[in-house]
């Protein structure tokens, strides 16, 4: 006689089951064609199974998966649902995202997906959960604009110098900083901060940052003088326990094609030469190690000073470039962005990196928000 448990399974259908579920759930053959489809997906979008069964969850005029940025997350690069099947991983994408519904207002969701398997283990589609998240979203896109205004986007150029910036936080709200800016006499600023935990919380303690960084290296010019500074302001004025912030300051002047920077627990700053024919070679690393901010009042920072040549890439980037991990579960590493940029013969630089670093995620998302201000010496 069976146990009572798998006698009572035994009398529940599959369908049925699933169907009981109360976050809406779809399945998906391996083409990406829905198969079932359940009463809780019907509640939340206004889709019938009528409506969707024998269609692809990648039909423009249907889910239409994306980022609250406007991403598709439909295209087979970034489908997270194709990359579970692909690579029999299971996961909850990190961030809301947004999908189509009946009414055509986006409805604002968290995102679950897993390998259907077979009797022979074998990958035969996929399950998708979502739960709706509006009151969250609302909170998050206000947070988000903020954040979106205090942010240097997109390439700068001026004074022989060309800054490329990347930021692309893993939610709506990312807990990295980065900024670009000129100083009067013509010598840029470029830093790039990771604050711990991610959302709402994260992004507060960046704003500070930002606010102390201009009051401080307006004052003391050397990054670390203005990082000890902004340490002890940070402390004052915003230091909780067990919640710190790494940054990387530079200073970059092309009069005297001289660069400084200081770092407080964050990743060191990279220099590399232009090399014949394209692309750029690794010439040095640059900092010290020394404490995140809000750690110590009393921690002491320290300036490197070196010099640059025509072509060379300063390169400032977070943790999450660094500690992204490959297809076979390696970081992608200094080594990573060596062979990147070694390789590089045009176009945007940084975005192109946020491709690779993509490709290479095993559900097509970035675990941890990913930042970099790239500043090159253009050549005469």
């Amino acid at each position: 006689m069976e146990p009572g448990g798998n006698a009572t399974l035994s009398r529940v259908s599959f369908e049925g089951f699933l169907d009981q579920v109360q976050d809406g759930l779809y399945v998906v053959d391996r083409e990406r064609r829905i198969v079932f489809w359940n009463r809780t997906a019907t509640d939340l979008t206004g889709f019938a199974p009528a409506d969707v069964l024998g269609r692809t969850c990648h039909d423009s005029d249907l889910l239409n998966h994306r980022s609250t940025l406007g991403q598709t997350l439909c295209s087979e690069e970034d489908c997270p649902v194709l990359r579970s099947m692909l690579t029999g991983d299971s996961g909850t994408l990190p961030y809301i995202l947004l999908m189509g519904t009946r009414s055509g207002r986006p409805l604002p969701v968290s995102l679950s997906v897993g390998p259907l398997r077979g009797p022979d283990g074998g990958v035969m589609g996929a399950i998708v959960l979502f739960r709706q998240m509006r009151e969250e979203y609302q909170q998050r896109r206000l947070a988000m604009e903020i954040q979106k205004r205090m942010i240097t986007h997109g390439c700068i150029e001026r004074g022989g110098l060309r800054v490329h910036t990347l930021y692309h936080p893993v939610d709506e709200i990312g807990g990295d900083f980065l900024e670009a800016f000129f100083l009067n006499d013509g010598a840029l600023v470029a830093t790039v901060a990771d604050a711990t935990g991610h959302g709402i919380s994260a992004a507060l303690f960046t704003m500070v940052y930002k606010t102390l960084l201009h009051s401080s290296i307006g004052r003391f010019r050397e990054p670390a003088r203005a990082m000890e500074d902004i340490n002890r302001g940070f402390l004052r004025s915003a230091g909780v326990e067990g919640f710190f912030l790494s940054a990387c300051i530079a200073t970059v002047d092309p009069l005297t094609m001289r660069a400084v920077s200081a770092s407080a627990g964050h990743p060191p700053a990279l220099l590399f030469g232009a090399m014949e024919g394209g692309g750029w070679k690794l010439r040095r690393t640059v900092g010290r190690r020394a404490p995140a901010l809000g750690i110590d009042e009393e921690a002491v920072y320290e300036d490197e000073t070196f010099p640059l040549e025509p072509g060379d890439l300063l390169f400032l980037a977070s943790d999450g470039i660094f500690e992204s991990e490959r297809r076979d579960g390696s970081p992608f590493g200094v080594e990573g962005v060596e062979q990147f940029l070694a390789g590089y013969r045009g176009g945007a630089p940084l975005e192109q990196l946020l491709s690779v670093l993509r490709r290479e995620s095993s559900l097509a998302q970035l675990p941890d928000d990913v930042s970099a201000v790239a500043v090159e010496m253009i050549r005469a």
